[in-house]
């Protein structure tokens, strides 16, 4: 029904949306990403937007797959915390052997870390969520002030059973304004064919816990007011 309608459709697994089957879908295989130093690869471009934008400090990166981008963001990084759901593909990126590499085994949803990282990529995976705002709101709180998170996504429909939802520009902006973030940068990124293939953002945590707004709360600010006269 949903594919007469238009609509996205996934897996049978993802479209359950149980932590139980949705890690039981991508234990079953590796997400395969070791093309995206491939020049000729249509994900070229994204990866090279990846690496001129992520450089030096701590990274955490999510949906790390079989460490495609991993093990070129390694010689950039002080230190990466790989995570994924897919058990099989985190074997993979340890076989790697990079030396400034853990992995973590389970959904972000799930992730517990007192640690805050420089950087917190997630590139290619928000349209896999089952919550993107949830997620993103969650994600960004592993960010450590005045530094960045880092994402992609499709822009728009792309042929997959694996997504669970489609981005426009403002859609996915509106995503990244709900985090609280001091500042965001969102456009589209062209593939080797000139179209607007993906949509990047790079989102700044404030360096200090800001003051709660209240531009919009004309009664407090109508007391303000009132107490400086």
């Amino acid at each position: 029904m949903k594919w007469r309608l238009g609509l996205p459709t996934a897996a049978p697994e993802l479209e359950a949306g149980t932590d139980e089957s949705v890690s039981n879908f991508y234990n079953s295989r590796v997400t395969a990403c070791e093309f995206l130093d491939d020049p000729e690869h249509y994900e070229y471009p994204r990866a090279k937007w990846v690496l001129s934008v992520i450089e030096g400090g701590t990274l955490l990166e999510i949906g790390c797959g079989n460490g495609g981008m991993t093990r070129l963001l390694s010689p950039k990084v002080k230190s990466i915390t790989a995570l994924d759901i897919s058990r099989p593909s985190l074997d993979e990126l340890e076989k790697l052997g990079l030396p400034n590499a853990r992995t973590v085994h389970g959904l972000i949803e799930n992730f517990r870390s007192d640690t805050r990282f420089d950087w917190v990529l997630m590139s290619e995976v928000i349209e896999h969520l089952r919550t993107p705002r949830e997620t993103i709101d969650k994600a960004f709180e592993f960010v450590a002030p005045g530094r960045a998170m880092v994402l992609t996504t499709p822009n728009g429909h792309w042929e997959s059973d694996e997504h669970l939802h489609e981005f426009s520009i403002s859609s996915f902006a509106s995503l990244l304004a709900s985090t609280g973030c001091e500042s965001f940068e969102c456009s589209y990124l062209r593939d080797r064919d000139n179209r607007r293939r993906w949509l990047t953002a790079i989102v700044r945590k404030p360096i200090d816990s800001p003051e709660p707004d209240d531009f919009f709360n004309r009664r407090a600010i109508t007391k303000k007011r009132r107490r400086r006269n």
